[in-house]
């Protein structure tokens, strides 16, 4: 595959975030769905895990590593797992990507726990990438009556301010504050996080 169709194959924001990480950095893919990104990110020679707690994502993105990677391979760095489950890796990495939050959240207790989840998988220094979909803004008149529920049919959506790193009982800090962006025409929140290790913490 040409270097082109790699970087098509990932989100722009993902693609310029990542754009000066050496490739020698591990990545985790959390909710990795149908494996778009977690193909480009092994073809660009990032060594990657990823996982999704429905089994139906987990078949195709082995499906869709399996030109890189043998089966053996294959079944052991693309893995199912739950929200709960995620505590159990037992590695961590230099950066986590977590670009469906929907595929493992629908309220705001459990986004909370991926969050600290996410933090406990992310070496010292290391960093989370998240994006989140958007809670109707002011002009979403439509869609107000879900957003007072602060969900809808495809889950959890969030605020910016939901995602603040002041309000998280972890030690991320913010790289790139929350904000709302358009993703193939859909709102979200995205945000950067480093996680930095404060005195006294364990």
């Amino acid at each position: 595959m040409r270097a082109s169709t790699m970087a098509d194959s990932l989100s722009d924001r993902l693609l310029r975030t990542l754009a000066s990480v050496p490739v020698s950095n591990s990545m985790l893919h959390v909710g990795c769905g149908t494996g778009r990104h977690t193909e480009a990110l092994l073809r660009l020679g990032f060594p990657v895990h990823a996982c999704d707690p429905r089994p139906d994502a987990v078949q195709t993105t082995r499906a869709a590593v399996r030109d890189l990677v043998d089966d053996e391979t294959a079944t052991s760095c693309v893995q199912q797992r739950s929200l709960e489950a995620l505590p159990a890796l037992d590695e961590t990495f230099d950066w986590v990507i977590v670009d469906r939050t929907e595929a493992l959240v629908d309220s705001p207790t459990q986004l909370e726990a991926l969050l600290r989840a996410v933090h406990g998988l992310v070496s010292p220094g290391g960093w989370t990438y998240l994006m989140a979909p958007a809670a109707p803004g002011e002009s979403d008149a439509s869609t107000a009556s879900k957003a007072a529920q602060g969900r809808d049919d495809n889950g959890i959506r969030v605020h910016s301010t939901d995602l603040e790193a002041e309000t998280l009982d972890t030690d991320f800090v913010e790289s790139r504050a929350p904000s709302r962006v358009d993703e193939n025409g859909e709102q979200r929140i995205h945000t950067l996080y480093r996680r930095v290790e404060r005195a006294g913490s364990t």
